[in-house]
């Protein structure tokens, strides 16, 4: 993926909403622009010939392409190294500003292949969104938190503000709900919606863990 492509795929129809008023273009408003452009030259290092035996690395899901060394689960202590080493570089990029650059969330997603057999019945789901991860550079943000309506409140006691399955169909469950501080969303491609480990979930609607895509209709972004 380069620059411009990732910033064509931020002109997806996604809804966000700024000070009330719904922002048309993230790639041209004030608010978002100069990150989404920052965004856009750390995609374009990945093709710079200069910067590639440190940033790049072949996939291996058989493509014959290649990937930012941290979207590539790590098998050696080299190759962890190395990945250190591509993290690194991409920070000097943006002289140590972008807190919440895509590579951060290739921590999660290289579990996915490295250990996609955690994750069954569903492994092949695993599996599928760690390749497409890795030959894409997909940028993801994550939202686990809550709302703080009532913190001595268990979920399903708050259950019209909570994410939950309202019903399950064949195409999918049907999801309704809010959940706060998803850091960077408004400019990554996939929103990653878990919960805290430590939240006790007593019934199984609110515990719903899914990945979908920033422009889905029905998803709203308040900033």
């Amino acid at each position: 993926m380069t620059g411009e492509e990732y910033l064509e795929g931020l002109r997806d129809g996604r809804e966000i909403w700024l000070y009330g008023e719904r922002v048309k273009d993230v790639t041209t408003h004030p608010a978002f622009r100069n990150t989404a452009r920052m965004v856009a030259r750390l995609y374009d290092a990945l093709h710079d010939p200069a910067q590639q035996a440190v940033l790049t690395t072949e996939t291996d899901t058989g493509s014959g392409g290649r990937t930012h060394k941290f979207f590539r689960a790590s098998r050696s202590a080299q190759e962890l190294l190395e990945a250190r080493d591509a993290i690194a570089a991409w920070a000097r990029i943006g002289y140590g500003w972008m807190g919440r650059s895509p590579d951060y969330k290739a921590a999660f997603l290289g579990t996915l292949g490295s250990h996609s057999e955690y994750y069954h019945p569903y492994h092949a789901n695993a599996r599928r969104l760690y390749q497409e991860s890795q030959e894409k550079v997909l940028f993801l943000n994550h939202a686990l938190i809550n709302p703080p309506v009532d913190r001595n409140r268990p979920p399903h006691e708050v259950q019209d503000v909570f994410v939950h399955v309202e019903r399950e169909t064949d195409a999918g469950p049907i999801v309704s709900g809010a959940k706060v501080v998803a850091t960077g969303s408004a400019l990554t491609h996939r929103n990653f919606i878990g919960q805290y480990s430590t939240l006790p979930l007593q019934q199984e609607e609110f515990a719903v863990i899914f990945v979908l895509p920033m422009g889905t209709p029905g998803l709203k972004l308040i900033c």
